[in-house]
C-alpha cells in the first residue's frame, strides 16, 4: 500500500461521455407534475433553466473566477447560443434558492426550480452514489479521477443517485482536492484532538473528521462564514476556490495541505422538468453539460494554486504543506473509515474503484 501511495501522491508534492443515462430520463421518474410556468413542456417552446447553487456570487463574475464557475457560465451561454436563444439559464448563487441539502434534493423533486449544483458530500443522507469519492485518501493527482468519473464506474454512481432521488446527475463538475483552514498548527492528527470542525453532510466525512480526532459540527455552507466569526467552529475544509470565495480563510490563521478528498459537485435535473423535455432539448443539455464539465477541468490545477497563494497573500494565513511521513499518518489515521465506504457502496462498486484506481496509469487511456 505504501509504495502505491507514494507513486501517486508525488504529483501533490510537485504540484502540478456522454451520459448514458439519457434513457432514464424519459421515463415515469415518480416526481410531481409540474406547475412550473418557466419550463417548456415541447420541443420549440421557450424554457428558462434555473440552476441554484450554494457558492458565493463571486465565483460567477465575468467567465467564472473558479473552475465551477466557468463550467456554470460556459453551459449559460452555450445553452442559449446552441438553442438559438429558445433555452436560457440563470444560476441563482448563494443559496438564494436552496442552502440545505433538504431543500436541495426537496427542490429538485418537487420542481421548484430545474438544476441544483450540490457537493458529491452533501447527497451523503438521501444516497451512497457518491460514497467512492468522499473516501480519504484514495486520490491524488487529477488525471486519475477524472479517468474514474468518466469510465463506467462513473456512469454507475449517476445512475444510482437517479434511482434513489429522482434526481438525474448530468455531469462531473469540479472543484478539485480539499485542504483544511483551522486557527492551529497541525502537522499530525493528535494536533487535531477537539478541534470543532465543519465538514459537508455526509456520514463517511464526519467519520474521517472524528477519526482524526477533531468534534463535528454541522454547518451550512452558506452559514460557514458566520459560524466561524462567532467561534461554533474552529475549522473547516474546502476546496481553495472554496475557501477564497467564500472568504473563510480571513478568519483562520493556517491552511494545512491535506489534500484529503477530492471533490465533484454535480448538476443534477429536476424529473419535474426532465419529463416535460423533448428528446432532442436532453440531448442538447446533456452534449452542453459534459462540454461545461470539460471545460472547467482545463483550470482546476492552475487555479487551486493560484488560491493557495491568494490564502496566504490576501489574509496572511500560513500555509503548512505536510510532508510525506506526515501525510502517511493521517492516511493512516482514516484508514478506520475505508471499511464504512465498502459497506455503504457494495463490495462488488468498491472493489472495481480500488482496482481502478490502483491499475490506472495515463498511458491506458492512450
Amino acid at each position: 500500500m505504501k509504495k502505491k501511495f507514494w507513486r501517486v501522491i508525488t504529483g501533490i508534492l510537485s504540484v502540478s461521455l456522454v451520459l448514458s443515462l439519457a434513457a432514464c430520463g424519459g421515463d415515469g421518474t415518480g416526481g410531481t407534475a409540474s406547475t412550473n410556468p418557466s419550463s417548456g413542456s415541447s420541443e420549440g417552446e421557450q424554457i428558462h433553466l434555473r440552476i441554484a447553487s450554494s457558492s458565493p456570487t463571486v465565483e460567477f463574475e465575468g467567465d467564472g473566477t473558479t473552475s465551477l464557475g466557468i463550467s456554470v457560465n460556459y453551459f449559460i451561454k452555450e445553452i442559449e447560443a446552441r438553442s438559438g436563444g429558445r433555452i436560457t439559464a440563470q444560476v441563482y448563487p448563494d443559496g438564494q434558492i436552496a442552502s440545505s441539502t433538504q431543500e436541495y434534493i426537496g427542490g429538485l423533486q418537487n420542481g421548484a426550480f430545474d438544476i441544483g449544483i450540490l457537493n458529491c458530500g452533501s447527497w451523503g443522507d438521501y444516497t451512497s452514489a457518491f460514497a467512492g469519492l468522499n473516501m480519504p485518501y484514495l486520490y491524488f493527482d487529477y488525471d486519475t479521477v477524472y479517468a474514474l468519473l468518466d469510465s463506467e464506474i462513473g456512469q454507475s454512481w449517476q445512475q444510482k443517485a437517479y434511482e434513489d432521488t429522482q434526481c438525474l446527475p448530468l455531469a462531473w463538475f469540479d472543484i478539485g482536492f480539499r485542504e483544511l483552514t483551522c486557527n492551529v498548527p497541525v502537522h499530525s492528527p493528535a494536533d487535531l484532538k477537539g478541534v470543532k470542525i465543519r465538514v459537508m453532510p455526509d456520514p463517511i466525512q464526519t467519520a474521517t473528521w472524528e477519526a482524526l480526532g477533531c468534534s463535528v459540527t454541522p454547518v451550512a455552507y452558506s452559514e460557514l462564514y458566520t459560524a466561524l466569526q462567532q467561534g461554533l467552529v474552529d475549522a473547516q475544509e474546502n476546496p481553495p476556490s472554496n475557501i477564497v470565495s467564500s472568504k473563510v480563510h480571513e478568519l483562520q490563521n493556517y491552511m494545512v495541505i491535506t489534500h484529503h478528498n477530492f471533490t465533484a459537485t454535480i448538476p443534477a435535473v429536476s424529473p419535474v422538468l426532465w419529463n416535460k423535455l423533448s428528446d432532442e432539448d436532453k440531448a442538447l443539455i446533456q452534449e452542453v453539460m459534459i462540454e461545461a464539465q470539460n471545460k472547467g477541468r482545463e483550470q482546476t490545477a492552475a487555479l487551486a494554486e493560484g488560491f493557495i497563494q491568494t490564502v496566504e497573500d490576501d489574509a496572511g494565513t500560513e500555509i503548512i504543506r505536510l510532508t510525506e511521513d506526515e501525510l502517511l499518518a493521517f492516511q493512516e489515521a482514516t484508514k478506520s473509515v475505508w471499511p464504512m465506504v465498502e459497506e455503504q457502496m457494495g463490495s462488488e462498486a468498491f472493489n472495481a474503484m480500488i482496482d481502478f484506481v490502483e491499475n490506472y496509469t495515463p498511458e491506458a487511456e492512450s
